[in-house]
């Protein structure tokens, strides 16, 4: 009997090991599920984004207007949304006299006269939805990547918003920047934007985007990215994209 028991407590600890490795495996599958999650969502937004109105990609240059004011964005904002214009708010942000005015019947007066503005700038957004934006290259792009032979770029991460300080209540937001995460020029130019780079030297990025829907809920105009490129020393050198 006394010989028994060391191989009845031998194989009790070989199946408790086995038991072990029997539950810890399913954990394994919580990764995987994560991947497959997040893929799911990842294609949700693609399939929301190609459901909105697109671009033309044939539309010149000189169709693009510089985005320099956060009033524009409003503007656009205002004629994505489909809603009337808060004229009272609008004013607030684009006259010192509104604004600073304590006299009601003052401000009733100086609202009135910029109504027209107002209606005629909301007007001229719903037909210029092309829009160009310059965003700092210092920052936007990563170390060149050889193995690639493009930048990495992460000024179009999915959650990346735009603002101007005269007007931050409107923001400026894209619908494919997954697509832009990697950035290829040609090998000459590509050594000149890495050496100002790394030099820290001034350039920036160029976006030609077109205004899809206002999101009511963030205050954002949601573009898609039309083409890219990146100005270094006055000059556009155009961009591919190297999915």
């Amino acid at each position: 009997m006394n010989r028994t028991l060391p191989a009845l407590l031998a194989i009790a600890v070989i199946l408790s090991a086995c038991s072990k490795t029997d539950t810890a495996t399913p954990a394994a599958s919580a990764p995987v599920a994560a991947n497959v999650a997040d893929m799911a969502a990842k294609a949700q937004v693609k399939a929301a984004a190609a459901s909105l109105p697109q671009a033309d990609p044939a539309t010149p240059n000189a169709s693009y207007i510089d985005i320099t004011s956060g009033n524009q964005l409003m503007y656009s904002y205002i004629a994505l949304s489909g809603v009337p214009p808060d004229y009272a708010a609008v004013a607030q942000r684009i006259s010192r006299e509104y604004a600073g005015s304590n006299d009601a019947f003052r401000k009733q007066e100086v609202l009135d006269a910029l109504k027209p503005q107002i209606d005629a700038k909301v007007n001229e957004a719903k037909t210029k939805r092309y829009l160009r934006y310059q965003i700092n290259g210092q920052g936007a792009l990563s170390p060149y990547a050889m193995d690639k032979a493009a930048f990495p770029a992460k000024f179009a991460d999915a959650g990346t918003y735009y603002y101007m300080y005269d007007n931050g209540d409107y923001k400026l937001a894209f619908t494919n920047g997954d697509g832009y995460a990697l950035l290829k020029v040609d090998q000459e130019a590509a050594r000149k934007i890495e050496a100002a780079r790394s030099g820290y030297k001034d350039f920036a990025i160029i976006v030609y985007a077109y205004a899809q829907e206002a999101d009511m809920a963030s205050n954002q105009v949601k573009a898609q990215i039309v083409k890219v490129a990146i100005k270094l020393n006055g000059q556009e050198i155009p961009v591919q994209q190297a999915l």
